[in-house]
């Protein structure tokens, strides 16, 4: 009874979910489900019945006219309605359900924390959600309008069986409990059989997917990695077919015995049953025998049908449980409510922090204490790995602190409203992203307003694409990649930088977070471009985050990181003094300079 409400409360919710994306095509559907249920058994068993009857009981041409007219009309309307309904209404319902459950589905996954995106069983749930929900739901549907086939078919077809010969209802009860026991024993070896395969499927699926992304295509053909590629494609698809050599024969097995049972030795006892009834005790005439036997024949379809789509409705509903796992997924620190934070720029503090990823035994950052002042320019320089690009994350509140505490004007961050606490950031990261959209678009980050034009023009100059805007034909409206246009440009690595560096330019920030903003620019427009930060950002606290170090002398004061920890501090004048880890950094790549 627990699994039987269990799968009613799961297609429930899909229901609506179907209802409030498309409501007409749905109700309309299953009516016309009814209709065509109603025309088969009319035009099956009781027109078999009515005719041959009236052919050996002396009916006049005029009435099996008629019968026949009416039985045309039922066609030919059910044909008119389902034709539309397929080829019109269908196609536009499919449209409106997949944009509306794509749309829910990444709404809520905006709303996820980052750390969710680094667990796999968070991502697995999430690419089932936004791979095959709408297709499952679809899925679904069709079940649902199977079921509504099947039941209202069952009903004429059984009430026609009833009004003739009663003692046919114990055959179709024996098949339907064999076809029920049977066909569930198959849908959860087979659900079982693809909660261990899809993990392999997934591994399967990247490491193809990596053969036709353009983003492989050059290290692929300089190396040998397609190689260890093959090898474990090669090794996956091993592991899912041992999952079908093992499992593969029960369900085959289950589908014999189903088979020589419902199909073989309960069919055989129908016919029997129907034979002795017309020879032996003379109760049926021609026309009864030809209908009942055409009913039986349906009837027993029907209710097959009908059992199977009814297992089928309780496998669906173990799928809903993945995507009902997606959508219980709340954030901890996205979308959170709080106060507003102060609208002059602050004091910025990390007081004792620190952090671990999640799933992590080291810490990535242990004890950090900075105060940024307002206005101030540091930089947090290191070697990879040394916790910079963590730190950056920590003050934009995209991870929380595992220890201590990040304050603005004293105040803990959690206790801001988050999206109103990081739109007082402008930050690039060195694993920034463009779109494929206009250069407008990627620097907006959204809709193009026409008051924001001159804006995002004056930003690109500042981020140094001028030179770069004025061969593009359509100026900002140019589209960047040819994912959707013919006319896109691929820009450099170091132009889409600057695209993403004019961002912050665009936006009216108290506080710049740099994570190597200029790790794609040569050298003189590292320069340029880092003057212009220091300049345009004159009236804001910058946090410069690298480690080529020639960002680093305009800085008011230098924080080293090593191990995730600040091992040294101080201007830069002092750092050189000090001869420590810093002035050999410095001085290394000050040779490669000279040496250059």
């Amino acid at each position: 009874m627990k699994k039987f409400t269990h799968t009613i409360a799961n297609h429930w919710m899909m229901t609506k979910l179907f209802f409030r994306f498309a409501p007409a095509y749905l109700i309309g559907n299953l009516l016309l489900c009814v209709l065509v249920s109603f025309q088969d058994t009319l035009a099956g068993p009781v027109a078999l019945q009515y005719i041959l009857n009236g052919l050996t009981g002396g009916k006049s041409f005029k009435e099996l006219a008629i019968f026949i007219a009416f039985v045309s009309a039922v066609i030919i309307l059910r044909h008119i309605l389902s034709a539309y309904f397929t080829e019109y209404l269908g196609a536009a319902a499919k449209v409106k359900v997949r944009a509306g459950m794509q749309k829910m589905i990444f709404e809520h996954a905006h709303t996820m924390d980052l750390e969710y995106y680094e667990t796999p069983e968070f991502y697995t749930d999430f690419v089932w959600a936004a791979t095959q929900s709408d297709e499952k739901l679809w899925d679904m549907y069709r079940t649902w309008t199977a079921i509504v086939s099947r039941v209202s078919e069952a009903a004429f077809v059984g009430g026609f069986m009833a009004l003739t010969d009663k003692t046919l209802f114990i055959f179709a009860v024996i098949a339907i409990t064999v076809r029920m026991i049977v066909s569930r024993l198959s849908i959860k070896k087979r659900y079982k059989m693809d909660l261990e395969i899809k993990p392999l499927e997934r591994e399967r699926d990247y490491m193809a997917r990596v053969f036709y992304l353009a983003d492989y295509a050059k290290e692929i053909r300089l190396s040998d990695i397609h190689k260890t590629l093959f090898s474990r494609l090669r090794g996956t698809m091993e592991r899912i077919k041992d999952v079908w050599n093992r499992d593969g024969k029960v369900l085959v097995m289950l589908s014999v015995i189903g088979e020589l049972i419902c199909g073989g030795l309960l069919d055989f006892a129908m016919y029997l049953y129907l034979c002795w009834q017309m020879l032996a005790k003379r109760a049926l005439g021609f026309g009864d025998l030809a209908g009942l036997i055409s009913a039986t024949d349906h009837f027993t379809r029907v209710m097959r049908q009908g059992i199977d789509a009814c297992i089928k409705m309780s496998k669906q509903a173990l799928y809903v449980d993945n995507f009902r796992k997606f959508l219980e997924y709340r954030p901890k620190i996205e979308k959170q409510p709080g106060d507003v934070p102060p609208e002059e720029i602050s004091e910025l503090t990390l007081k004792n922090v620190s952090f671990k990823y999640h799933g992590e035994e080291r810490y990535s950052l242990k004890n950090i204490n900075i105060t940024l002042k307002p206005y101030e320019k540091i930089a947090i320089v290191g070697y990879n790995g040394a916790g910079k690009s963590t730190l950056a994350k920590l003050l934009l509140r995209l991870y929380d602190v595992t220890e201590g505490e990040v304050l603005l004007d004293g105040k803990n961050i959690k206790e801001f409203e988050t999206d109103k606490y990081r739109a007082r950031f402008g930050a690039v990261f060195q694993d920034y992203k463009v779109f494929a959209g206009t250069v407008g678009e990627n620097v907006e980050m959204g809709f193009v307003n026409d008051d924001a034009r001159e804006r995002i023009v004056k930003s690109l100059d500042e981020s140094g694409f001028t030179e770069k805007l004025t061969t593009l034909k359509e100026g900002i409206d140019t589209q960047i990649t040819r994912e959707f246009s013919e006319d896109g440009v691929n820009l450099s690595g170091g132009e889409e930088q600057k695209i993403a560096i004019a961002r912050i330019f665009s936006r009216d920030c108290h506080y710049v977070i740099l994570d190597e903003p200029s790790s794609a620019l040569d050298p003189i427009s590292e320069y340029k471009l880092n003057e212009a930060m220091l300049r345009l950002s004159e009236k804001k606290t910058v946090i410069f985050i690298s480690h080529r170090l020639s960002t680093t002398c305009m800085a008011d004061r230098i924080f080293m990181l090593e191990n995730g920890e600040i091992i040294e501090e101080g201007s830069h004048d002092a750092l050189m003094k000090m001869n420590g880890k810093y002035a050999e950094m410095f001085n290394k790549q000050a040779e490669k300079y000279r040496m250059a």
